[in-house]
């Protein structure tokens, strides 16, 4: 806890000071504040933690803290001060650890800046490259991503266009049972298939697709094919045995 007497030092050493200059604690909460402060930032002396009194999140307040407690000279960065009437004051804050004070605490002192500050614009061409950075990022995950199922589609379809050229030359029912058990399973992602041309499919399969006129198609899979894939197999399968 500070004692009453280590703030009183600071409200004197920080009286005549012009500019806002805060005693924040290592948990970011603002122990004290000079008249110009107290003037400029309403609520500041409530007992209130800094990510109050500015438009930065209490996440990169602590992280600014934390970089002051590390340092007796004092450290700039960028802070929006809350002030009355919605004001919204870009400041450069100069943080320093209170060397004066056993407690580890935060000497911290905002100037307010201009928009062509050299410092700001620095900050915010940083920033902005960060932003970039970030959506290329995204932009690039997406990209995989969109491509990793293009290709997955692709296969799919040369999968099918193998199963579709080799129906269309099956001769006897026989060959399309053997072709079923041969091209099926790439295509739909299964580890087994079966045609039987009678109701003889063995029931230990997971799924039994009835394929008119009278034959059914038994799968073995880990999880059901989509809908739509079964659908189409089926109607393949149906209209090379509607030839015999």
């Amino acid at each position: 806890m500070i004692r009453d007497e280590a703030l009183g030092l600071f409200r004197k050493i920080t009286a005549l000071h012009t500019e806002p200059v805060l005693l924040v604690a290592a948990d970011s909460q603002v122990l004290a504040a000079n008249p110009a402060a107290v003037r400029l930032l309403p609520g500041v002396e409530d007992d209130v933690p800094l990510s109050a009194v500015v438009s930065e999140s209490a996440d990169d307040v602590a992280r600014c803290v934390r970089q002051w407690l590390r340092t007796g000279h004092p450290t700039p960065a960028g802070l929006t001060l809350h002030g009355y009437d919605g004001l919204r004051l870009r400041c450069r804050c100069f943080g320093a650890r209170a060397q004066w004070l056993s407690a580890p605490t935060v000497h911290l002192r905002a100037v307010r800046i201009d928009p062509g500050d050299r410092f700001l614009t620095l900050k915010e061409r940083v920033n902005a490259l960060e932003r970039e950075r970030t959506l290329r990022f995204r932009a690039t995950e997406d990209r995989a991503a969109l491509n990793a199922s293009l290709a997955t589609v692709r296969a799919r379809l040369d999968h099918l266009h193998t199963l579709v050229v080799a129906l269309a030359a099956a001769a006897t029912p026989k060959a399309v049972a053997e072709l079923v058990a041969q091209h099926v399973p790439t295509v739909l992602g299964c580890a087994r298939a079966g045609l039987y041309l009678t109701d003889t499919a063995p029931m230990d399969t997971d799924l039994r697709i009835p394929v008119p006129p009278h034959a059914t198609l038994a799968l073995t899979a880990d999880a059901p094919p989509a809908a739509e894939h079964l659908e189409s197999v089926a109607a393949l399968i149906g209209g090379a045995l509607e030839r015999f």
